[in-house]
């Protein structure tokens, strides 16, 4: 008997076992399956990049190939490459950088300040908004690299105009997000706080920021593009230094190669301060919901 229960225990805690590495291999499983999801995605992003570079290579003499692309004219991808490593590792181009940087920035926390707080106005005063709004609308319509020379005329090839103009081009969609935002507050949940005996204060606090700080960060990441632009620019008309006085450099000379890699530098510039925001907006907004999870 004793032999018979033994045996039934040891095949009792064996089975045990074995359903908890079943369960380990299984909860590991979608692990595995989502790298692999990132790798094939990945591989997918990269692979038209990498069709274009090699047909350019190619295009323009590499591997004894007769060109049928003119480099003067186009650039060459592996002479852009020596081109970056030339520019990193003489480092010239940090002080262009945060230049740039800086002129971006500053306009870019202009635009915020502005943005979001004509936004919040607006939004609680209707009569205001039917005032302003053809406004906002119709210098939103100006293309800025007509307002530029403007811009270097009434404040210099300074600091100055290039912030003003960084903070005009990023103003708009910071400004119509925030707007939105705000008017996409859904009224039950205000009634119902309003019938919970909610102050104003609670009702900024607990309602009106959760609701409208998505929105916010939305008009950011796409606002950081548009102060870059809007800094090259500034420096592309009338500057001494920054990646737009570069670029020009570079084209004045017919420098293509080199132009490529003050572009590629500023794209790289462009997807890390994309990033960094991602992650701001991941820790301001952890309270939501994962999209996958639901």
């Amino acid at each position: 008997m004793k032999t018979t229960r033994d045996r039934s225990l040891t095949l009792g805690q064996s089975a045990l076992a074995f359903s908890n590495n079943k369960s380990k291999n299984i909860s590991s499983l979608p692990n595995q399956i989502s790298w692999e999801k990132r790798i094939i995605q990945l591989a997918i992003q990269i692979t038209p990049l990498v069709v274009i570079l090699l047909v350019w290579e190619i295009g323009t003499g590499a591997f004894n190939i007769s060109p049928f692309i003119e480099p003067a004219l186009v650039g060459k991808p592996s002479l852009i490459v020596q081109q970056i490593w030339q520019l990193l590792s003489s480092g010239s181009i940090f002080q262009h950088i945060f230049v740039t940087f800086q002129e971006a920035m500053t306009g870019l926390v202009l635009a915020m300040t502005g943005g979001v707080s004509l936004g919040i106005v607006l939004a609680y005063s209707p009569s205001g908004a039917k005032i302003t709004l053809p406004y906002v609308q119709i210098f939103n319509s100006l293309p800025r690299i007509a307002l530029a020379p403007f811009f270097i005329v009434w404040f210099g090839i300074g600091l100055l105009s290039k912030v003003l103009l960084a903070a005009l081009a990023a103003f708009f969609p910071i400004f119509f997000t925030t707007y939105q935002g705000l008017q996409s507050i859904e009224r039950e949940l205000v009634s119902a706080f309003q019938v919970m005996g909610a102050n104003r204060w609670q009702m900024l606090y607990m309602v009106v920021l959760p609701s409208v700080l998505s929105w916010v960060i939305a008009g950011i990441r796409t606002s950081l593009g548009m102060a870059l632009v809007g800094a090259l620019v500034a420096e592309y008309i009338g500057s001494t230094q920054g990646l737009g006085y570069l670029l020009m450099s570079a084209q004045g000379t017919l420098n293509v190669d080199q132009a490529w890699a003050i572009l590629v530098v500023l794209a790289f510039i462009s997807v890390l301060l994309d990033w960094g925001v991602r992650v701001l907006e991941a820790y301001v907004l952890r309270w939501r919901p994962n999209p996958q999870e639901l």
